[in-house]
């Protein structure tokens, strides 16, 4: 910068931090009395002096190289850059016959405008901005609507899943099975396949016998059954396993043989006392079915086989009308386990 250019810019220092100029260039600037005072110093770092500060006659050509009638700051000529629309008058600091100054403003520069126009709110700068449109805050979302409706959601899915689910199990479930039908009774008081399978063949080896009527209840329950060879005094005999027993059926020659055959099985019975404790009496009685009435006697003796020797529990009855007789045998600790109770059981179901 030359000595003539600084001349020339006599008056026209730096503008302070933020400030720049808005008016027209070559426009008449203000009375020095509405100017404020520029704070910074001139062009060779000295403090410019009050008449300095006022800025150049409006005669004086521009010293910043813009054309005249060019603004400075971007906006066209005639468009004022603080926002009042063109032509309104000042209310009050400016001329009436001249425009007014759009010098850099200061913190505590006074309101260039005038008094505070109605709508208009204070700006950082010290000059009244046109009203803008409101902007209202948005209002708080319901909250317990939202809650209700997630809920009320959850509420209709289930519904509409577990009825769904439950049809389509209904759909897919494989068919329940139809309950076989139970076996029509037979003629044999309902007894199962076996049992009338039984009674077929073991009615075969008492046909023909006085022993029909005593072992009548006993036929579908026998198995294995024979006739061995009869011993003196008996006319035949039927012998069967039953449920790990030996089930024996006589037919004597006579009322006396088969007494003959009793007397021995009530020593035997004196002899059960010890060997087989809680023997119970002889007595003449009916049997439970009440086919036969005769003596009931329950007796024990010992028994040698293969060089071992065990004791034998028995229980014997008769018919008192006919020279017939029949008893259970079994061992008394393998068979029984040392009671009586399981064959009186078996006795008293099929007897």
């Amino acid at each position: 910068m030359t000595e003539s250019s600084q001349g020339s810019m006599r008056g026209y220092g730096p503008f302070p931090e933020g400030a720049e100029p808005t008016a027209p260039i070559g426009m008449h600037q203000p009375p020095a009395a509405h100017v404020p005072p520029q704070p910074t110093g001139g062009h060779d770092g000295q403090p410019m002096s009050e008449t300095q500060a006022s800025g150049p006659p409006s005669s004086g050509p521009p010293s910043s190289g813009i054309p005249a009638g060019v603004p400075s700051s971007g906006i066209p000529a005639g468009v004022p850059s603080s926002g009042i629309p063109a032509g309104r008058p000042p209310s009050s600091g400016a001329p009436s016959g001249g425009n007014p100054s759009y010098g850099p403003f200061q913190a505590a520069a006074p309101d260039p405008f005038g008094e505070k126009q109605e709508g208009w709110t204070e700006t950082p700068y010290g000059f009244n901005a046109p009203p803008g449109r409101r902007i209202e805050p948005s209002p708080p979302p319901e909250r317990n609507r939202l809650v209700v409706g997630i809920l009320a959601g959850l509420v209709v899915g289930l519904l509409l899943f577990g009825t769904g689910g439950y049809f389509a199990g209904r759909a897919t479930a494989p068919k329940t099975p139809e309950a076989a039908p139970a076996p029509a009774p037979t003629a044999t008081g309902g007894l199962g396949v076996f049992e009338q399978s039984q009674v077929t063949i073991n009615r075969e080896d008492f046909a023909g016998t006085g022993l029909t009527t005593m072992s009548e209840g006993f036929l579908p329950y026998l198995s294995a059954c024979a006739r061995p060879k009869a011993n003196a005094g008996e006319k035949l005999r039927v012998r069967c396993t039953l449920d790990g027993m030996s089930a024996i059926f006589v037919e004597y020659n006579s009322v006396a043989d088969r007494d003959k055959a009793r007397v021995k099985a009530l020593g035997q019975a004196v002899d059960a006392r010890s060997l087989t404790p809680g023997v119970a009496p002889a007595v003449e009685q009916a049997t439970p079915s009440g086919r036969v009435t005769g003596n009931y006697v329950e007796y024990a003796y010992r028994l040698t086989e293969s060089g071992a020797t065990r004791t034998v529990a028995g229980i014997w009855w008769d018919d008192a009308q006919t020279p017939v007789a029949g008893y259970l045998l079994a061992y008394w600790e393998d068979g029984l386990g040392a009671k009586w109770d399981p064959m009186r059981d078996l006795w008293s179901r099929y007897a």
